[in-house]
């Protein structure tokens, strides 16, 4: 029996067990919560240099769900995904490996996205259990795949406690990756026995600590199955010259073979990321390693990919020589530009090259804008990947409108 359906079994005993004794509070938690809709829809436009056609997708996502009250500490959530394309099918969505169009991974599917329990303990103890949106740190090594129409989620078990003063400990058990890719997918959804545990200390105001470590022993792909012991310092620095404040991320990780994978490997991942903040403004730079030796690299493929290194996916997963990311991005935000609610204008550049021996991959430039005007949200974005010696050139845009109710 998959964690889900345990879930599910949980969900009806804890809420009908203790009906006749508290049926009254029972029932007030029950219909005393709230329910959402969430719809997006999105044109995505693809060319790369190495396929015949244009890529062109119209697709419609839209999430409802519901989230009862609290009763004893309970409560329970659950939320449906559906995803349809509209217009002609002109795009591989991902069940096509022989499709002349460029891969945009938004295909038509239906599906329980979220069916979860959560239990509020004392001394600051949660649990939550079935299917369920996980998220560590800035998403590197586990995140929901939130661009994507289709949310990434987890059949899992997920404990958090914030006993500690200033502490937060996180342990969950993944049993299978709901993957953004969709069911029906070559990439498909992913069984596998995943251990995910971090330890965060916000004890100084200058920043967060937290050391993680990460074990995935992935069925469908013990090529991708590895272990993982890092640490991530995000840190508030001082005031500099002009009225500048100063940030900057710094994040070491090793990772070796685990479960089913393979021969033996070690290689490790490096994160400096310094930004400057005034007003509206902030500029980042970033350099980031994910080592490789041309047979094996570092690798995160539970990760929201589509954050890092390019928004053109090119890199999405690293070749066996690794990747070195050098980035620079220019932000600007306000709340202040009438008539929006917020407006963000953001773009930058990547330059990409090979761990093993630092020969060139590519350069990506890219451009996005960000509307909200009375609770909807528009956005266009466009990247650029330019190769010089791995993948194609390749080139992206999409628009889309997003509304919550």
């Amino acid at each position: 029996m998959n964690v889900t359906r345990r879930a599910s079994i949980c969900i009806l005993l804890c809420f009908s067990f203790p009906l006749s004794a508290r049926a009254e509070g029972l029932g007030s938690a029950l219909l005393g919560g709230g329910w959402w809709l969430d719809m997006r829809i999105r044109t995505e436009l693809a060319d790369q240099e190495d396929l015949p056609r244009t890529a062109s997708a119209h697709t419609l996502r839209s999430r409802a769900g519901y989230a009862t009250g609290v009763y004893q500490g309970l409560a329970a959530l659950v939320e449906f995904e559906h995803v349809f394309h509209l217009g002609p099918e002109r795009f591989n969505n991902g069940n096509k490996p022989a499709s002349p169009y460029p891969l945009v991974p938004d295909p038509d599917t239906a599906e329980l996205n979220q069916a979860a329990l959560r239990y509020d303990g004392p001394w600051g103890v949660s649990a939550i259990l079935g299917r369920q949106r996980i998220v560590y740190d800035n998403e590197r090594f586990i995140g929901d795949a939130g661009f994507r129409q289709n949310m990434q989620t987890f059949d899992a078990v997920a404990l958090i406690s914030r006993a500690l003063p200033k502490t937060e400990l996180r342990y969950t058990y993944i049993d299978r990756a709901n993957r953004a890719f969709g069911r029906e997918s070559a990439f498909g959804d992913w069984e596998m026995e995943g251990h995910a545990a971090s330890a965060a200390w916000l004890g100084w105001s200058a920043g967060k600590l937290s050391g993680y470590g990460y074990f995935f022993d992935i069925d469908e792909r013990p090529d991708l199955s590895s272990r993982t012991y890092g640490a991530r310092w995000d840190a508030r620095g001082p005031e500099v010259a002009g009225g500048w404040k100063l940030a900057y991320v710094l994040e070491a990780a090793i990772q070796s073979d685990y479960g089913g994978r393979q021969g033996n490997f070690d290689k490790g991942y490096y994160l400096l990321q310094p930004s400057l903040a005034k007003g509206p403004f902030t500029l980042t730079a970033a350099y980031e390693v994910l080592e490789g030796d041309g047979r094996n690299a570092f690798t995160t493929p539970l990760a929201t990919l589509h954050k890092f290194q390019g928004f053109t996916d090119v890199l999405d997963i690293p070749p066996p020589g690794g990747v070195r990311d050098l980035m620079a991005d220019i932000n600007y935000q306000s709340a202040h530009v009438r008539p929006f609610d917020v407006i963000r204008i953001w773009g930058g550049a990547h330059h990409f090259s090979s761990d093993d021996g630092g020969g060139k991959y590519g350069q990506e430039y890219y451009a996005a804008l960000g509307l909200t005007f009375r609770g909807v949200y528009g956005e266009i974005k466009a990247a650029a990947y330019r190769a010089d010696g791995f993948g194609a050139d390749t080139r992206k845009l999409w628009i889309s409108l997003a509304k919550k109710i």
